[in-house]
């Protein structure tokens, strides 16, 4: 089975299911997308290989209000803007397996592969979207500790914009000594001058920013 062929069948395996949570399917984005009133969460489908189908599923949320300043600053382009997510993370890696992927090679491979997805979800991949997608779980989980690498995110330049951005708009009493923090994390992970010009640019901006 080809993975255009995998990917059609398996998209049509898991949408009854995700549909009783509210998910809508997406096929043209690769994914199942649940509107929230700060938002969405998403279920992202990677389909990979040749003779067999390899495939990757993430997670995550989007916060719109923080995406629509962070879109501002970052290099991602125009068109994939409102798409972005501020959170994202796969399966395997959620569930401390690294480089996880279902392997899909038939009809039985697809309804196998839908019901251990559904059963993932439901054991903590539902409870993680619904958690960490409030400005308070984002708090803690970009700004706990912002030296050490996120989970939940791949680019962990991106990372650095979006935790200044959460923190000012959670009050944040120890902003400015994150600012600065974030700023060394930039240069540690050689961050361009371009993109460090744009996070000076950015903390400029939140100075004077007033969140409700």
């Amino acid at each position: 089975m080809c993975p255009k062929q995998a990917e059609a069948y398996t998209f049509l395996a898991l949408e009854p299911h995700l549909s009783e949570q509210s998910f809508v399917m997406l096929p043209a984005l690769k994914q199942f997308r649940k509107t929230t009133s700060t938002g969405f969460q998403n279920i992202i489908l990677s389909f990979s290989g040749r003779n067999e189908t390899f495939l990757e599923v993430n997670i995550g949320v989007r916060h719109h209000a923080v995406e629509e300043i962070a879109q501002q600053f970052l290099d991602n382009l125009p068109e994939f803007r409102q798409e972005a997510n501020t959170l994202v993370v796969s399966i395997g890696k959620l569930a401390d397996t690294k480089y996880f992927r279902y392997k899909i090679n038939c009809q039985d491979d697809i309804q196998h592969c839908a019901q251990q997805i559904m059963d993932f979800m439901h054991e903590r991949g539902f409870h993680f979207l619904n958690e960490s997608g409030s400005l308070a779980n984002l708090n803690k989980i970009f700004n706990e500790h912002p030296q050490l690498p996120v989970k939940y995110l791949y680019n962990q330049i991106h990372r650095c914009f979006k935790g200044i951005i959460v923190a000012r708009m959670c009050h944040h009493p120890q902003f400015v000594p994150l600012v600065e923090t974030y700023f060394e994390v930039l240069q540690r992970l050689g961050a361009p001058e371009r993109t460090l010009m744009e996070y000076d640019r950015l903390a400029n901006y939140l100075l004077h920013y007033c969140p409700n």
